[in-house]
């Protein structure tokens, strides 16, 4: 009878526990500025594009993420949206960041604010546009490269005051190890372009050279209020704009006070009387 031998006993070392290799994750973030938007990797899979809602015909493919954080006042009838924009805002199936979640806006989501301002407890609550909410939720997400287009922040108006804030971010996201990619026409980060006392001044005469002065911005690139006495040709808006005020009107007609002068107080000031 043949002898069975026991098996021998081999030493198993534990397979290490498999990891997922960290991708590059790529995002773009979109504005209205329109000189930059025709360079942005529109037709590149392995980008992620965020945009505000309001912009969103500015956009040459759909977003993955849209943002609107205004309050509802901005977004609803009354507000700075047209009669169209809640009827979009209601159809729209891509997710959207705002204040909360709201009912008659079935693809909105909460932006975790309270998470944004802990994450970053450490840094002034410099948050004065979508920018900086965008590049912060990007940093807490593992974002490896964040792209601007459409965004510049250049125009004397509330996107001068809102300029630092996107710089600020940018700032930070460079710090934490985030690729930074600005188009050419982006001057975020680039103006003034010379360093401050080895080449801001003149050699001779000590004063400020042009690119460190105030800058002086075409027409076409700001709107200025106008001075006393100044009157400017007013532009006519494109067709699709005066058939969308045309359709709010209709829909929303204003009150007969909102249609002439204001009428007097009597204590002399105007509106409605006491």
């Amino acid at each position: 009878m043949m002898e069975v031998k026991p098996p021998v006993a081999f030493a198993v070392e534990p397979i290490p526990r498999a990891t997922a290799a960290r991708t590059v994750r790529k995002v773009a973030l979109c504005g209205s500025h329109s000189d930059s938007l025709r360079d942005a990797p529109w037709n590149d899979p392995t980008w992620e594009f965020w945009g505000h809602a309001s912009s969103r015909a500015w956009y040459r493919r759909p977003m993955d993420r849209y943002f609107d954080l205004h309050p509802r006042a901005c977004w609803s009838r009354g507000g700075k949206k047209s009669a169209l924009y809640p009827k979009w805002l209601a159809k729209n199936t891509v997710p959207l960041y705002m204040q909360d979640k709201y009912p008659e806006i079935p693809s909105s989501r909460r932006y975790p604010k309270g998470q944004i301002l802990a994450e970053f407890g450490d840094a002034r609550a410099y948050f004065a546009n979508h920018v900086a909410w965008m590049i912060a939720l990007a940093m807490t997400e593992g974002v490896s490269v964040l792209g601007l287009w459409g965004i510049n922040y250049g125009t004397e108006s509330e996107y001068v005051r809102q300029r630092g804030s996107a710089e600020y971010w940018l700032g930070r996201a460079a710090q934490s190890g985030i690729r930074i990619i600005l188009p050419e026409q982006c001057t975020l980060l680039a103006e003034p372009s010379l360093l401050y006392g080895y080449e801001s001044h003149d050699d001779e005469t000590g004063l400020l050279k042009a690119d460190y002065r105030r800058r002086e911005w075409k027409p076409s690139q700001t709107i200025e209020p106008m001075k006393a006495g100044e009157t400017r040709a007013l532009a006519k808006p494109p067709a699709e704009l005066i058939a969308d005020i045309a359709l709010e009107e209709s829909e929303y007609p204003r009150p007969e006070w909102a249609l002439g002068p204001l009428p007097e107080r009597s204590d002399g000031g105007i509106g409605e009387g006491a």
